[in-house]
């Protein structure tokens, strides 16, 4: 074996140690997951798609009874509509989600990095995936956002092979899994191709194909633009923002070093122009999927300074750095606070709060599923449930399988306005509300208590008469399975499909 054989394999070997430990960090969570309350959300959307027959447009279990426009692309609800039709419960999908879809996420970018830039800039791609906790919880909270993610990167794959179908076909896919990712991707094929003439061609071509196969979803969020009040200006997450200070400083450098080496880094800075979309969502661009381009160009930076320097010691340095410091400056605010909070952390890589557990916990699989069972005993299946704190409200609703008065994405309006209280059922109060507010609510509505645990107070509203309505999916799941299939045999055949193509062109 030759000495370039030898440091390729090892470089290899340290990748897949990297990608073998986070398999192994997120297994060992495996009873604290489900760790977010974003997947609760999908999973009552699934639930509702289940009840509808396929795709719905209308979103009649958030809400609920009033309803509003479902805006957000079908592609992992649907997914999650299949396990739960195959009797798959919907915390196990949760916690098979949040523990894996992160690890794939890593192996796709690692591979196609590897492939196309060689195994030392792919260690240090996934060295760097280390480095911010923030944006390894945004994998976990965001699992819709990671799947277009790891969509989009197998689409650039297929880009740098010249399977051109088979890129836009993937690229399409972003489009009906995430609404942000896929104007992200869209942003960085278009940009890519305008810095690099030698692929100017293809990669619009390739945009240009994906974007006439996602239409029908373009045209389905664009119909439902009305009912928007914000585009993130006003929601929390703008409070929850984390600078990676170190890594943020080396990606600007190897931003520079990118441009500077002309065509072969240009997709790294393409991606730095189009996360620049993110930032009317300051958390995002700054702390989640904006960090992705950052991540890479600062891997560019420490490649260029280990092959200048050339000493082992060096990556020791750098592989420690990254694993156990990497400091961070946050800004946060809590849910119902008013103060903003400043802080500057010194030993705050993901790998080390993995380790440490040091996540926040949201998942008490006692209190929550307690509390569904209560909801299950004392309502039907239509009956409306409500919670004075929203992503409590929808984790219980998914887990009790109930439509919810409460509602993630609150920036989608409904169509009318509702009383929560007297429109549900089953109404869900927190020991941390205000007892004056709690007891107010009781006797004005006669509520009767059903049940508490140590995190709620479970209050049946027997004059309520109102349940939710459930409306026909706009497309069943039998076309749904027909399009994925027809889909899938074209992705198979696209090779053939293209060289029609060129030859039906050529023959004109």
């Amino acid at each position: 074996m030759s000495n370039t054989r030898t440091k390729q394999f090892s470089w290899n070997f340290f990748s897949g140690l990297l990608i073998g430990s986070l398999l192994v960090l997120q297994l060992a969570r495996w009873l604290i997951l489900p760790q977010f309350m974003d997947i609760y959300y999908h999973l009552l959307t699934a639930q509702g798609f289940v009840q509808a027959g396929g795709y719905s447009g209308w979103d009649f279990w958030q809400y609920a009874p009033a309803g509003r426009p479902h805006i957000y692309p079908p592609f992992f609800h649907l997914a999650l509509a299949g396990f739960i039709q195959a009797g798959v419960s919907p915390v196990i999908l949760a916690k098979l989600c949040e523990s894996l879809i992160p690890v794939i996420f890593l192996a796709t970018l690692w591979k196609f990095i590897k492939d196309n830039y060689g195994p030392e800039l792919a260690f240090f791609s996934a060295l760097l995936f280390f480095s911010s906790a923030s944006f390894y919880l945004s994998l976990l909270n965001h699992i819709p956002a990671t799947l277009a993610l790891i969509f989009g990167i197998f689409s650039l794959s297929q880009l740098f092979k010249q399977r051109l179908l088979r890129s836009a076909i993937l690229l399409c896919l972003v489009f009906y899994t995430h609404i942000g990712i896929s104007f992200f991707f869209a942003l960085t094929f278009l940009i890519y191709g305008l810095l690099n003439s030698e692929i100017k061609r293809k990669a619009i071509g390739v945009l240009v194909i994906a974007f006439i196969l996602a239409l029908p979803i373009i045209i389905k969020e664009l119909s439902v633009l009305r009912f928007m009040h914000t585009f993130g200006f006003n929601l929390h997450e703008k409070y929850l923002c984390q600078i990676k200070i170190v890594e943020s400083i080396l990606g600007l450098i190897g931003l520079f070093q990118a441009l500077k080496r002309g065509r072969e880094y240009l997709l790294f800075a393409a991606m730095f122009l189009a996360s620049l979309i993110f930032i009317i969502y300051p958390y995002r661009f700054l702390s989640a999927e904006g960090y992705l381009p950052i991540m890479l160009l600062c891997a560019i930076c420490l490649l260029n300074l280990y092959r200048k320097v050339n000493k082992r010691y060096l990556l020791l340095v750098i592989a420690v750095f990254i694993l156990f410091f990497s400091p961070t400056f946050s800004m946060y605010k809590e849910v119902r606070e008013t103060k903003i909070d400043y802080k500057a952390k010194i030993c705050d890589s993901a790998f080390l709060n993995l380790l440490l557990a040091r996540s926040k916990i949201f998942w008490f699989p006692e209190e929550y599923i307690s509390a569904a069972k209560i909801v299950e005993a004392n309502s039907a299946p239509a009956d409306v449930i409500y919670c004075t704190l929203d992503f409590l409200g929808l984790t219980i609703s998914s887990i009790a399988n109930r439509p919810s008065a409460n509602a993630l994405l609150p920036e989608i309006k409904t169509v009318k306005g509702f009383d929560p209280f007297r429109g549900s059922k089953i109404i869900i109060f927190t020991r941390i509300d205000d007892e004056r507010m709690v007891d107010s609510k009781v006797k004005k509505l006669n509520l009767v208590k059903v049940g508490e645990n140590k995190f709620f107070l479970v209050y049946k509203n027997t004059a309520c008469r109102t349940q939710a309505g459930v409306v026909k999916a706009t497309l069943p799941f039998w076309v749904v399975s027909c399009a994925a299939v027809v889909l899938l045999f074209i992705f198979w055949q696209a090779a053939g499909i293209e060289r029609f193509i060129y030859k039906f062109i050529k023959n004109i």
